[in-house]
């Protein structure tokens, strides 16, 4: 007989193998089918009536556009100051309104407002102050997209409070954003003020120096033409002075709301469906292990050997004083 033809019946063999393996896995299903379904329906059972019972939850949805830089009439004119106007826009501190906001509606100062506002502390059922606005954190959600929109969403387990809630998000937002455009068009104001002081001093040297200059030597071209330009730096600063006093008596649309939040219709979560499925799917799972498991220690417990062995390892694991 040739090496190839002893090879063959063994090879031929793997797969009656496979089969009675198979065959013997199913055996095991079949045996523990019973406690494998009680486990698996009593799971669904107790899944349904946990979710059942958990209350629903409602998202209320707001959305908001943040304002262009460079709204202000102040700011408008910024373009036509050269290096003045580098130094007044640094001195604006001009930042990125997406990123402003999103730290703005997280802070510990609006998050407060909120809290009082509706009395959260006896609706969340907490002791300090710190808690309530750590639930609120955990029930607010704040994102920006690409376009730039930012998007409010506030969870409750009242749909009117959740619309409301989001709805006075934006509102003292607003409010806040208000009070700091106030400030920072004085700062303005302030800024454009002193310059003028500085280039009328300066103005006035160059006059004084162009009178005592003799209009037949050279150095008083240099002065009238100082003057001129002291002069012209002088009306630059007026401008944007007068300006910068408009920018502090008006009332920026500093947001626009997109989307006013509205009572949901439909919950958010709890997803009961999703729920009873995945429950039912691990207890599924759990019950088929602990079938194979039992028919491995029942196994064991055929063979004298192996059950010593078992013997040994439950003296093993006995804790003694």
């Amino acid at each position: 007989m040739s090496e190839n033809q002893a090879i063959t019946p063994s090879v031929q063999n793997m797969p009656d193998d496979d089969e009675i393996n198979l065959l013997d896995l199913l055996i095991v299903l079949a045996k523990h089918k019973a406690m494998i379904l009680k486990i698996t329906l009593g799971a669904a059972l107790l899944a349904i009536g946990v979710s059942l019972l958990m209350s629903n939850v409602y998202t209320g949805t707001a959305k908001i556009l943040p304002p262009q830089q460079g709204q202000s009439s102040a700011s408008a004119l910024l373009g036509q100051l050269g290096g003045l106007a580098g130094l007044a826009g640094g001195a604006m501190g001009i930042k990125n309104p997406a990123d402003m906001y999103l730290a703005m509606f997280k802070s510990r100062t609006l998050m407060e407002k909120i809290a009082n506002r509706f009395g959260l502390q006896q609706i969340y059922e907490t002791k300090t102050l710190t808690d309530t606005l750590n639930a609120l954190e955990s029930n607010s959600t704040f994102t920006a997209g690409k376009d730039g929109v930012i998007t409010v969403e506030i969870s409750d387990h009242d749909q009117k409070r959740a619309a409301d809630m989001a709805n006075a998000f934006v509102e003292e937002l607003a409010k806040m954003m208000q009070d700091f455009a106030i400030t920072d068009a004085s700062k303005k104001r302030a800024f454009f003020e002193q310059q003028m002081k500085q280039a009328k001093d300066k103005l006035t040297d160059a006059e004084l120096h162009l009178d005592k200059t003799p209009n037949t030597s050279l150095q008083y071209l240099d002065a009238v033409r100082n003057v001129k330009y002291q002069e012209a730096v002088w009306e630059i600063l007026a401008k944007q002075f007068e300006m910068a006093k408009l920018d502090e008596a008006k009332d920026f649309p500093l947001i626009q709301v997109l989307d006013k939040a509205t009572p949901p219709e439909k919950k958010s979560k709890p997803k009961r469906s999703l729920i009873v499925l995945l429950a039912t799917l691990v207890a599924f799972f759990l019950a088929v292990l602990w079938a194979f498991i039992r028919e491995s220690l029942f196994r064991v417990k055929q063979q004298p050997e192996q059950a010593e062995r078992m013997r040994t390892l439950h003296n093993a694991c006995k804790w003694r004083a």
